[in-house]
């Protein structure tokens, strides 16, 4: 019995040692980092347009992986064309990546400020619909697939709401624009389609967030064209920007790992964190929000993004040599 135990014994102690000798499997590397690039406001006028074409040739040197235009493609006094849609799409498919555009204010919601009140929103939000989300992809020469909200039957008509991943990071656009998001009392026909519209943007934000959680997301970036949080600061109106801010604020606290809101309509380049989303609310420390260049300024902004840093996004300018310097700020 004695020399079972003995043996038994040193049994365990080869197998331990054994097992101790054995080499640990190396740590899987971090996911790489990555770039994109965002602008927006631009090009506003035909004069603009050399400098907006070496903008785009700027943005190719510097490879991102994918380029996110925040609407506006025109200005909102220019009378709205179908050429000129086709024009913007063909700028953006003159890139070499991947380009994901959501729409601004000037496309559609106010283009009834120009041809003598003739020209009706909801024709043009239709015609950018057709012309640039005819398909679940991105444009660019380097397209990517997208996931958009017309696969939910309930908000199937929200085309131009995409969703999209890298390396654990989750990239989104959502349906916000300037003109008080199309909440206009005056003008037929607005509060129907900003209702509509503000529901699916809070539906689409919510379950961004939820593929973020599920999938254990670094972080999660929204690109859009309105700047919302000047709302906070005005009472004479009803403001068409309560729901979307809400959603964020409720998502992003919930979330609590690095989120970046991308979005032009100023026409200037701003960078801060700590957010309030209400006049009177607390910041939320993991948010930043990062406001493109425009109009004058045919300049754009310059993202990574790096997955394993417990910030990931850090962003600035994208200069380009050859353009005027970008006055900072630049009163509008």
């Amino acid at each position: 019995m004695f020399r079972l135990r003995a043996a038994v014994f040193g049994f365990l102690i080869s197998a331990l040692a054994g097992s101790a000798a054995q080499p640990k499997a190396p740590a899987p590397p971090p996911p790489p980092r990555f770039s994109f690039v965002a602008l927006g406001c631009m090009p506003y006028g035909k004069e603009k347009f050399p400098a907006y074409e070496r903008l785009l040739r700027e943005i190719d040197r510097y490879a991102p992986a994918f380029v996110v235009h925040c609407g506006d493609t025109k200005s909102g006094s220019e009378p709205p064309t179908d050429a000129f849609l086709v024009q913007v799409r063909t700028w953006f498919n003159s890139l070499n990546s991947a380009v994901i555009y959501t729409p601004g204010d000037n496309e559609w919601t106010d283009v009834h400020r120009t041809n003598n009140g003739q020209e009706d929103p909801l024709v043009w939000l239709a015609k950018v619909r057709t012309t640039y989300f005819a398909e679940e992809r991105s444009m660019g020469r380097k397209p990517i697939p997208l996931l958009t909200q017309r696969r939910d039957p309930a908000f199937a008509k929200f085309v131009e709401n995409a969703r999209w991943s890298r390396d654990k990071v989750v990239f989104a656009t959502v349906h916000v624009v300037g003109s008080n998001n199309n909440c206009q009392p005056a003008v037929p026909g607005a509060m129907e389609e900003f209702e509509e519209r503000d529901r699916a943007n809070e539906a689409w934000i919510r379950a961004t967030f939820a593929e973020a959680q599920a999938a254990g997301a670094a972080g999660v970036a929204l690109f859009f064209q309105a700047q919302p949080f000047g709302s906070l600061e005005r009472t004479d109106r009803r403001s068409g920007f309560t729901r979307f801010l809400k959603t964020m604020e409720d998502e992003a606290r919930r979330f609590a790992k690095p989120v970046l809101l991308v979005h032009a309509d100023e026409h200037r380049y701003r960078l801060e964190h700590d957010l309030r989303f209400r006049r009177d609310g607390e910041p939320v420390a993991n948010v930043t929000r990062l406001e493109t260049f425009g109009d004058f300024d045919l300049h754009a902004t310059l993202v990574v993004v790096d997955p394993a840093s417990p910030h990931v996004f850090l962003a600035g300018p994208l200069l380009v040599p050859a353009n005027a310097l970008p006055v900072l700020p630049r009163k509008k």
